[in-house]
């Protein structure tokens, strides 16, 4: 069995984990959600606004990351800038946005799967398990293969989006309708605020490459990567965008695979087969770089003694092979569920909400630790983080309070409930039954450690009686 993990990603593994997290199969549901609210085909300027947002979150989690470059940092950071009990009920709910992600995901790649085949649902829930079991069993064999396959996946599904979006627009003759205007008498600038916060959606769980610093050849790769995914994102979606907003209708906008449509427009039947297996990959890519990012994270917090010692061991491969197998089962649970009801967007209301909820916290965590721990080396430090950290507070919070009662354009408190619930349930692990999990370890390290002094003993003592014998 390996003791530790292996420094094994490169920038390129770690540009497609970040990448790759982010955009899932829901993210083509959310640029065709920008196009209603802004005139022509200038939806995709608010996937660029959102990304000029999210520089303001790469450089806390950057400046985080450098301070705290382990697999627990968003579990260690939060610790140090408020109340150890708060912050560990925080990182367990957060916990929960890979699971939601993961279960969303599973259910678009469902349907896009039924709508093309015209298969029962029971065959798109035979490829859900399939690439669930894809992506375990990937990442049961260590991070080098976890890296590979998410490499393939994520860069062939973000190069695949790209060409087909400018193949749909050329088909157009590339007459977009004013695509530098948003704002019309139909279309007052509030809209253009609503579609901003919603595509920075678009880029969320981007960060969660964090996680992976341990096995990054360098730590310094990591807020490279995050930078270099930004700029990937935002490119492919706003192209996207374009592409839907100029050639889709209202009817192909609002159902659950709006990319297939645009693929169709493209090239025809094959283009919207290549489509099908696109969106397929970025169910590989998600689950894959899921479960190999909240895997160490759990791997981690175990490690420190915050959850049960059984996720803290590794396989042959050093792979973290408890909390891969438990991440891999509830999300096929929740899969399952998803695609029988079809609730998926209360899901990404509710993750959508989580995410938010951690930017906002990153914010606070930046201001916190300048405040609190001046001196501490800062490998990479955010430009003007007093002020900046406060502000990504106070606008990710905000975000993350819109986003807690609204599914779609509805208000709905459902995601509150689920996030007050999960908090509540994460609450009571950390004050009833994580003090009796340190309670046995701090026990089972003691009966080591003393079972090792009798043996040291024993040994000096057996080791004296024969020099005593020695003639």
């Amino acid at each position: 069995m390996a003791t530790q993990l292996r420094r094994a990603l490169g920038l390129r593994s770690v540009v497609s984990t970040s990448t790759g997290l982010a955009f899932a199969a829901i993210d083509y549901l959310a640029v065709a959600s920008l196009v209603g609210g802004v005139a022509g085909d200038s939806a995709w300027l608010a996937v660029v606004i959102a990304g000029v947002l999210l520089l303001l979150v790469w450089g806390a989690f950057s400046e985080l990351n450098g301070l705290f470059p382990t697999a627990a940092a968003i579990r260690l950071y939060m610790a140090k800038a408020m109340d150890d009990r708060v912050a560990l009920t925080i990182t367990f709910t957060y916990l929960l946005t890979i699971v939601l992600v993961v279960a969303a995901d599973a259910y678009i790649v469902g349907s896009a799967i039924a709508y093309v085949l015209g298969g029962a649902l029971w065959v798109a829930i035979v490829c859900i398990v399939a690439l669930l079991a894809l992506a375990t069993l990937s990442n049961l064999r260590g991070i080098r293969v976890a890296g590979n396959v998410q490499d393939i996946a994520t860069y062939t599904v973000l190069l695949a989006s790209a060409v087909i979006a400018i193949m749909a627009l050329a088909r157009g003759a590339f007459a977009l309708r004013t695509p530098l205007n948003p704002v019309d008498a139909s279309h007052p600038i509030t809209n253009l605020i609503e579609a901003v916060a919603l595509a920075i959606f678009v880029y969320s769980a981007f960060e969660w490459v964090t996680t992976s610093a341990e096995e990054a050849r360098s730590p310094q790769l990591i807020p490279r990567g995050m930078l270099i995914a930004l700029g990937l994102l935002c490119g492919v979606c706003a192209l996207l965008t374009l592409g839907m907003s100029h050639l889709l209708t209202h009817a192909q906008l609002t159902t659950a695979y709006p990319q297939l449509f645009l693929a169709e427009h493209a090239a025809g039947s094959v283009g919207l087969f290549v489509m099908l297996v696109v969106t397929m990959l970025t169910a590989v890519n998600t689950f894959n770089g899921a479960f190999l990012t909240a895997s160490r994270f759990m791997y981690a917090t175990a490690r420190e003694g915050s959850l049960p010692p059984i996720f803290a061991r590794l396989n042959t491969w050093a792979a973290p092979w408890a909390p891969i197998l438990a991440l891999g089962s509830g999300s096929l649970v929740c899969a399952i569920v998803v695609a029988l009801t079809g609730a998926w967007p209360v899901l990404v209301a509710t993750g959508a909400a989580l995410e938010a909820m951690i930017y906002a916290v990153a914010g606070f965590c930046v201001w916190r630790l300048r405040r609190t721990a001046p001196d501490q080396e800062r490998p990479f430090r955010m430009l003007l983080a007093g002020p900046l950290g406060l502000l990504s507070c106070v606008l990710f919070g905000a975000l993350a309070l819109i986003a807690s009662v609204t599914v779609g354009t509805a208000t709905n408190p459902a995601p509150l409930i689920i996030i007050v619930v999960v908090g509540i349930l994460a609450a009571l692990y950390v004050l009833l039954a994580l003090p009796r999990i340190r309670r046995a370890e701090a026990a089972r390290r003691a009966a080591r450690g003393s079972r090792r002094e009798a043996a040291r003993a024993a040994k000096a003592q057996a080791q004296q009686g024969v020099g005593d014998s020695t003639p």
